[in-house]
């Protein structure tokens, strides 16, 4: 049956109109007015306009279309090395088809591994378990199984190009030897376009050591993976699984190599997440995840909302099962690159793009990717962008759900030693929250008459986790509370034997420009660090 065609009913709408309209409701403010721009200088418009005589834009493919259609992308479970064997079959039996595994303990290995059917999983090896000796016991551990098993190294592309050149001429053919690994720095700091810049300038010091030792570079080319961040912003997701993918594809062509499949596995972001109202980070797990599922990443790894202080077996649960839900529910492994010929998709896509592979030249002037972390621009990058962005949490620029916005008062747990270097915009108001705790300032409003800003007030400090009492202006029970802060509510100047300096306007601390600053002095803190 034909589907009844609208273009009679409708005038055709041209950009003029949509213009006048928006400059109606915006009561004379330009429709730019209505755009964004993120961290790395790039615009998202309000609308994209359908080009009619576009040429249709290549699709993102995975790496292996089939079998993604067939069976959907790997759920990877980050194994660390406390976890018992039992828990690794569990995960597995609740929706994994992936392990992580990051024990550098080669007994420890085989002992994990026990009952698992390593051809029906993918193996991936991390940080401590990214050598030759583990990938060796791992191959001996297989036997004849090893050549069916899906197995990433995980080598560095600068440190471990030696080792992974020395293992290339005997590793079987779906064993990926190099990972171009962005996800580590996002977790430092790294923006979006400087992320997968890196990730394609490791794949380049790849194929530029391939072709100074004499190998074949379509080779080595088969042998790359790249990992990336999937951020809290589901399209912020979409976008750079594209965008890597687009970018590899032209490096292979300015190498003159015909177009090799890149295994892109998709990390959930842990820059995102906070100890602050750590339930909301489920929310921000499954819009990471589901930004990578539709950008057709080929492997993703969530983590459980309490990762920061120690995962629990449920919490993994939970993130796994979010996973296998896109799929079994959502169908959503069905389709390929869905978003493709989205005009706002395709144009996002194309600008992250070109970013990205400005950022790559500039590692390429610096003398490829060895050079240029060696003389700190990586690094410096990463802490530059990550300053910014914790500049827009106290401008009040940018808003955490939980932390800055809708906060609750909790005691504000330790976060664990092995994310201390990665730079959350959370830890400062987590930093302010403890000093709270640990100093119990007492927070007095005072309130003058027809003063309106109390619940403004309020809310500010609760971001803090501070509480107040109020009392009116004059009020006989001012002395008898010994505050130590008093905040002004319509009432400019301290009462009667409180000293200036514990004294704040509550103008003042509104529209202070950096939010956090008069939150650390009340809290007993100094300033914000």
């Amino acid at each position: 049956m034909d589907m009844p065609s609208t273009e009679a009913e409708f005038e055709p709408a041209e950009m003029a109109q949509w213009t006048a309209m928006v400059g109606r409701i915006l009561k004379g403010a330009p429709p730019h007015s209505l755009d964004r721009t993120d961290e790395d200088g790039l615009v998202t418009h309000a609308l994209y306009p359908i080009v009619d005589d576009a040429a249709p834009a290549p699709r993102q493919l995975p790496a292996a279309p089939r079998s993604r259609l067939a069976e959907g992308w790997q759920v990877v479970q980050t194994v660390t090395p406390d976890m018992g064997n039992a828990e690794i079959l569990d995960a597995l039996a609740s929706g994994a088809t992936g392990l992580a595994l990051t024990t550098g303990d080669m007994a420890a290995l085989e002992a994990q591994l026990a009952g698992v059917i390593l051809p029906a999983v993918g193996i991936s090896l991390d940080g401590a378990a990214a050598s030759a000796a583990q990938y060796r016991r791992l191959l001996a551990f297989a036997g004849a199984a090893a050549a069916a098993t899906q197995i990433d190294l995980g080598f560095d592309p600068v440190d471990g190009f030696a080792d992974g050149m020395a293992l290339h001429a005997d590793a079987p053919a779906s064993h990926r030897l190099f990972r171009s690994d962005g996800w580590h720095w996002h977790n430092r700091g790294l923006s979006a376009a400087q992320e997968i810049g890196l990730v394609v300038a490791g794949c380049a010091a790849v194929l530029r050591g391939a072709d100074a030792a004499g190998a074949d570079m379509a080779a080595l080319a088969g042998r790359i993976s790249a990992r990336i961040a999937l951020p809290a912003d589901m399209f912020a997701g979409i976008i750079a699984c594209r965008a890597t993918r687009r970018l590899w594809d032209g490096l292979l062509a300015g190498c003159g190599i015909d177009p090799v499949p890149l295994p892109v596995s998709g990390h959930a972001s842990l820059r995102m997440m906070s100890v602050l109202d750590a339930e909301v980070n489920m929310l921000r797990m499954t819009t990471a995840l589901l930004g990578g599922a539709i950008g057709g990443a080929d492997a993703m790894a969530g983590f459980g909302h309490d990762v920061l202080t120690g995962e629990s077996a449920g919490a993994r649960r939970i993130a796994r099962l979010a996973q296998v839900m896109m799929m079994a529910e959502s169908h959503l492994q069905a389709s390929l690159d869905p978003a493709a010929g989205a005009t706002f998709i395709e144009s996002r896509t194309d600008a992250l793009a070109a970013a990205g592979w400005r950022c790559f030249q500039q590692i390429e002037q610096a003398g490829g990717l060895a050079a240029a972390r060696k003389a700190g621009l990586v690094a410096g990058w990463a802490d530059d962008a990550a300053t910014a962005r914790e500049a827009r949490i106290r401008s009040g620029d940018s808003d955490l759900l939980g932390v800055t916005l809708q906060p609750r008062s909790e005691t504000v747990p330790q976060v664990l030693p092995e994310f201390a270097a990665v730079r959350r915009p959370a830890m400062l108001i987590e930093d302010i929250r403890r000093a709270a705790a640990a100093n119990t300032p007492r927070v007095m409003i005072l309130r003058g008459e027809g003063a309106t800003q109390e619940d403004a007030i309020r809310a500010r400090l609760a971001m803090a986790g501070l509480g107040a009492v109020t009392l009116p202006e004059g009020d006989a029970g001012i002395e008898a509370a010994r505050p130590d802060w008093v905040i002004g509510c319509g009432v400019d100047t301290p009462p009667a034997g409180m000293p200036q300096a514990h004294f704040l306007r509550g103008d003042d601390l509104l529209r202070a420009d950096d939010r956090l600053a008069p939150l650390m002095r009340l809290a007993g803190g100094g300033e914000a660090g």
